[in-house]
């Protein structure tokens, strides 16, 4: 089983080597995306960070029993007719 790592607001710095070429091509890129090159690094890495599991608040809840247990319409002018609304067509 994977344990989740906690997540931190502390930083730390990380290095690693690259050629001069591919510094000043990754720092570009970066600038281009108006990102740090620390952020810009880590915006494709953490694709495969893992994620955090959000529970749903009250109101979205209630959203979802809403939908589930709401009125299916056989047709679009089904639809309209119950909200009282003439479609333009």
């Amino acid at each position: 089983m994977r344990k989740h790592m906690h997540v931190s607001e502390e930083k730390t710095k990380v290095t690693f080597e690259c050629s001069p070429e591919e510094k000043i091509y990754i720092k570009m890129l970066a600038a281009k995306s108006c990102m740090t090159l620390g952020d810009f690094i880590l915006s494709y890495l953490k694709i495969d960070f893992p994620k955090k599991k959000r529970k749903a608040n009250k109101e979205t809840l209630e959203a979802i029993k809403e939908l589930r247990e709401g009125t299916l319409y056989e047709s679009m002018e089904d639809f309209w007719a119950d909200m009282g609304v003439k479609p333009s067509g």
